[in-house]
């Protein structure tokens, strides 16, 4: 192999090996070898060769996903646990946010919860805890941010007090701020105000379909028309299909709450005068529920296009947060064959919630299924409970065609075809 043909393939190469390439194509430059003994130049030639391709395969692997696929390393953020005297649920809820929205900006890499538990422990954290007793818990990951604070309940109000601290400042001091939550749904929006306040992250943008169009012909449509789901009070089974690590099972009847990390669906005693009554039942332990979630998904559901939808239903829970989500697919060429496959198009997040302390709430919401590429035909509901173990119970999903949609999505980066 020639030396040509050496430097072609030598910037393929991952670059921390490349001064290894370089520093024996020296030795050989200025090596007696390369005017008196050509044999052996060929072989050092090949060694070269073969020593930098098993760099490559063996330790460059790593290297090759994390600085082409990855990207550049990112900062990492701390977002310790908050004290107060808000509901210790809230409170996970608020860091799980914090962390969930910095990952989603992509300039930070937060530290997972399960691991900043790991690393605090039972130790309590205030507003008043001090830099440098907080740099001692996380300071083998080290981050550049740091968000702590406390999370405090003043009857129907809520008053969250943080300290942000980027270490890359110049004489980097805690800023503290403070946002007053008068309603739970509105904490979003005070996570994201202090978010904001850190270098690099981009203000955040929000949706038209954040609320229900509640109007005198959507109320008339919600009466008349018909419930699409398959199954939506659970009388028959094998139609709502349970997703959790790598088990895949139609929920089964039963007539228990279900087991650790499982999902039945319960049977409700029978009462005169009442059509059967089952409700959906999930079991979540601590390990499921801070890391992948429980969910449950419902059959296919063809939908119209042009049309706004609402989502209904109730749930109890004892502990499990939610966030369900409705799916919208379209029909394309399969990857894997001739024919067409059911692709995810769109998503539809309806807003958390949480603990009910026994009682069924009711969930609305509505959706405006679009995609500035493909049509959105299919809709499947995703029944998704994480956050806090315990059982969480679902019963009486409804979807329905509501009216025209509400807003019309436009992305001015993709253009039509030029029709010939």
């Amino acid at each position: 192999m020639g030396e040509a043909s050496l430097r072609r393939i030598t910037p393929r190469l991952p670059q921390r090996r490349s001064h290894l390439v370089t520093s024996i194509q020296l030795r050989l430059q200025s090596s007696p070898i390369r005017g008196y003994y050509p044999l052996m130049r060929s072989v050092y030639f090949i060694a070269v060769f073969w020593m930098a391709l098993a760099s490559f395969g063996f330790a460059g692997i790593s290297s090759v996903r994390a600085d082409d696929s990855a990207g550049p390393v990112k900062p990492k953020a701390a977002v310790f646990p908050l004290g107060g005297n808000a509901a210790a649920s809230l409170k996970d809820h608020v860091q799980f946010a914090f962390r969930a929205k910095l990952d989603r900006q992509g300039t930070y890499e937060p530290i997972d919860g399960p691991t900043m538990a790991d690393l605090v422990g039972d130790k309590l954290i205030t507003l008043a805890t001090t830099p440098d007793a907080l740099k001692a818990f996380v300071d083998e990951q080290k981050p550049v941010v740091y968000i702590w604070g406390e999370l405090d309940e003043q009857g129907s109000k809520w008053t969250l007090k943080v300290n942000v601290l980027d270490y890359r400042e110049k004489n980097a001091k805690p800023h503290q701020i403070v946002k007053v939550v008068n309603e739970e749904t509105e904490m979003r929006f005070a996570i994201e105000g202090v978010l904001e306040t850190i270098k690099g992250i981009d203000a955040f943008e929000h949706p038209l379909e954040t609320s229900v169009w509640d109007d005198a012909e959507s109320k008339k449509l919600w009466e008349k028309n018909p419930n699409l789901v398959p199954n939506p009070r659970f009388v028959e089974p094998n139609m709502w299909t349970v997703l959790y690590m790598a088990e895949k099972y139609p929920a089964p009847f039963a007539s228990k709450l279900p087991a650790v990390d499982k999902v039945c669906i319960l049977k409700v005693p029978y009462e005169a005068g009442k059509e059967p009554h089952n409700v959906l039942a999930m079991n979540l332990s601590k390990d499921c529920a801070e890391n992948n979630g429980m969910a449950c998904l419902s059959e296919f559901i063809k939908i119209e296009p042009g049309t706004r939808y609402r989502l209904q239903f109730k749930y109890k829970s004892e502990g499990p947060s939610l966030h369900v989500f409705v799916k919208g697919y379209t029909l394309a060429k399969s990857a894997v064959g001739n024919g067409l496959e059911k692709r995810e198009c769109y998503k539809r997040q309806v807003p958390p919630s949480g603990a009910t302390g026994g009682k069924w709430v009711t969930i609305i919401d509505d959706m405006n299924p679009q995609n500035p590429t493909y049509p959105v035909q299919y809709f499947r509901v995703d029944l998704y409970a994480y956050l806090t173990p315990g059982v969480v119970e679902f019963d009486d999903i409804q979807l329905k065609a509501v009216g025209g949609l509400m807003h019309t999505q436009k992305d001015d980066s993709i253009k039509p075809a030029k029709k010939d």
